[in-house]
């Protein structure tokens, strides 16, 4: 319908208390409703505002101007008011069609009968809908409707009466008192308020005046940029006359304003910067966050139980099966999504839940522990292929990061990849050399051990063929081995590396060791009698660090061997060739402790009953 203008001072006046037969008369009268827009931005460490971030609801507030403007003119007015009933109220009509969701509320009633100043004027602040979605939110429309009667067949304060008991159960709050959120719950809660109010009466006979508009929607937002609007009626107190609002007897009661009011959690704390912190919590103490529905307070673990999607989950899955766990992460997060929480709430619940799984701790690894444990790639890439994407996108995982909650985005897995890639390729001559050399220890014919060794073999003094020995392992009659009491035939190997120290002339061997040819290596390999070897693993430096060009690996011996039980044999190598070879004990360099320390790396894991086998 229309509505009158008032051409002195451009003001919707609408009559709210006309006293019929009286010469004083007494209005409440409305301005037009102006609107401001405040202006928000995208939470921290995102680029623009996708309707997921935050939730909103609409808020009916009346700010008072003065206290006394209505009881001021009570003696002065008292004979208008023994001639009959006035009274006036406006009244919200809010709707969301994309969440069929509508209701009524009263933004103020004023009520007036016979008798001196017996008069109230209600305005309390309302929560016109509870928490939705920011992108439903949007959808949220507002009209208002002012009725007011004078002596007429219309009962205001009854029909408000209606719109109160239709419409009380939103009068709910946040975090700390449960949370009231819309989501597939919204119809169900309006039916259910709804059957509870009487009937009202109808009005449609009723001699009473009446307007009505629609506001502006509440929430925008595009980009980087969102808004929210403000809408503020300005309310009159007129008196003697009521019209000429420049004369001394109209005076404005207050504001009432309309607006809406964001956050970006319902069941986390929130930071200074308001993103939501989900540290330090647990699936068991979120799952227990209240929730108020019309039903009563519930919370959210038997919220999520209750819903009627056809993806229901199951919160208690094998959590040794990827598939079955990976099925149910994605069922929690349709239903959450479903019953209107945002992407904070819906992460932080399906962080907890998966965090039971062991595959879901694998493919959050830290770097530090990655490091620590030497990984090799191939294990690294086995962690990640079960990254749960039936479930998780990589926004989500943005998202649970920027909460505070130790995950790995792609940029982590790449940078963790190369890393260990880097890593992997500071072992590959060591591992070259291993391959080589343990090629050369399980071979059984001595000759093709020789054959074998020569290439390996490097000093700088001799060259090709030849290496560097030490013992540390103890008298264990290595030097028999290297000149056994039949005396060979010179080889051409022999006679490449050129002269070799005579063993059988010293006691022992220096601890500075002796450069041996290719042939007394085999023979000492031979006569070692070798059982079981383990993975070569880089030699320990003295700080606890690998050195990059020296390995040692773990040996057992057979029955008969001049050395019982085994040992440790250390080699260093350069250029591809092994240039020194020291028989140590498996304590070398704490190299047992370092076993302890750092189970695994280079690829390496010696079993602890290994060692055992050494004392």
């Amino acid at each position: 319908m229309s509505i009158r203008y008032i051409s002195s001072v451009k003001l919707i006046l609408i009559a709210g208390t006309l006293l019929s037969g009286c010469s004083t008369t007494r209005q409440i009268v409305v301005d037009h409703p102006a609107t401001q827009a405040n202006q928000f931005q995208p939470l921290q460490g995102f680029q623009s505002i996708d309707g997921d971030d935050y939730y909103v609801r609409l808020i009916s507030e009346f700010d008072f101007k003065g206290d006394n403007v209505l009881k001021s003119g009570c003696t002065s007015m008292a004979p208008s008011y023994e001639k009959g009933d006035l009274s006036a109220a406006l009244i919200y009509n809010v709707r969301n069609e994309t969440l069929k969701f509508s209701r009524e509320a009263t933004g103020f009633l004023y009520q007036a009968t016979t008798g001196k100043c017996n008069f109230t004027f209600d305005a309390k602040k309302l929560y016109l809908t509870p928490w939705i979605r920011l992108d439903s939110g949007k959808e949220t429309m507002v009209d208002y409707n002012f009725y007011t009667n004078a002596n007429s067949d219309v009962d205001v304060s009854s029909l408000v009466g209606d719109v109160n008991a239709a419409s009380n159960l939103l009068a709910l709050t946040g975090v700390g008192m449960g949370v009231a959120i819309i989501g597939q719950a919204a119809g169900q809660w309006v039916k259910s308020s709804q059957q509870a109010a009487p009937a009202s009466a109808s009005h449609q006979s009723a001699k009473h005046s009446s307007e009505s508009h629609s506001l502006p929607a509440a929430t925008t937002f595009s980009g980087k940029t969102g808004t929210l609007n403000q809408t503020t009626f300005k309310v009159f107190d007129v008196a003697e006359g009521g019209f000429n609002l420049f004369g001394s007897d109209t005076k404005q009661l207050g504001e009432l304003k309309i607006y809406p009011e964001i956050l970006s959690t319902l069941l986390l704390r929130t930071t200074v910067d308001g993103i939501p912190d989900a540290r330090d919590m647990s699936f068991e103490e979120i799952g227990y966050s209240p929730i108020k529905s019309a039903a009563g307070e519930i919370n959210l673990q038997q919220l999520i139980e209750q819903s009627k999607h056809s993806a229901k989950p199951n919160l208690k899955p094998d959590w040794n099966n990827y598939q079955e766990v990976e099925g149910n992460c994605r069922k929690l997060k349709l239903v959450m999504k479903d019953l209107g929480f945002n992407k904070f709430d819906r992460n932080a619940v399906i962080y907890y839940f998966l965090a039971k799984n062991g595959d879901w701790n694998n493919y959050n690894i830290t770097r530090q522990r990655m490091l620590s444990e030497e990984m090799r790639p191939k294990v690294l890439e086995t962690y990640r292929s079960k990254d749960f994407g039936n479930c998780l996108t990589a926004d989500d995982y943005v998202v649970m990061k920027t909460m505070g909650l130790p995950v790995n985005t792609h940029s982590d897995w790449d940078q963790m990849g190369e890393a260990s890639h880097k890593k992997e390729q500071l072992f590959t001559p060591l591992k070259s050399i291993e391959r080589q050399l343990v090629s050369v220890l399980n071979n059984p014919n001595k000759a093709e051990m020789e054959r074998q060794l020569f290439p390996l073999l490097n000093t700088a003094k001799n060259g090709d063929g030849s290496v560097l020995l030490q013992n540390h392992l103890g008298d264990f009659g290595l030097e028999l081995l290297l000149n056994p009491p039949a005396p060979a035939a010179p080889t051409p190997a022999d006679a490449a590396v050129g002269p070799v120290v005579p063993v059988a002339a010293a006691a022992s061997i220096p601890g500075e060791g002796i450069i041996v040819s290719a042939r007394q290596l085999a023979q000492v390999f031979s006569g070692l009698l070798i059982n079981e070897l383990s993975c070569a693993r880089p030699v320990p430096d003295n700080s606890g660090k690998s050195t990059g060009n020296a390995g040692i690996l773990l040996f057992t011996t057979k029955e008969g061997s001049p050395r019982a039980k085994g040992g440790a044999m250390e080699f260093e190598f350069s250029g591809g060739k092994i240039t020194r070879i020291a028989f140590q004990l498996s304590t070398y360099r704490d190299f047992e402790q370092d076993l302890l320390d750092r189970p695994e790396i280079g690829g390496c894991r010696i079993d602890p009953s290994f060692l055992a086998k050494l004392h």
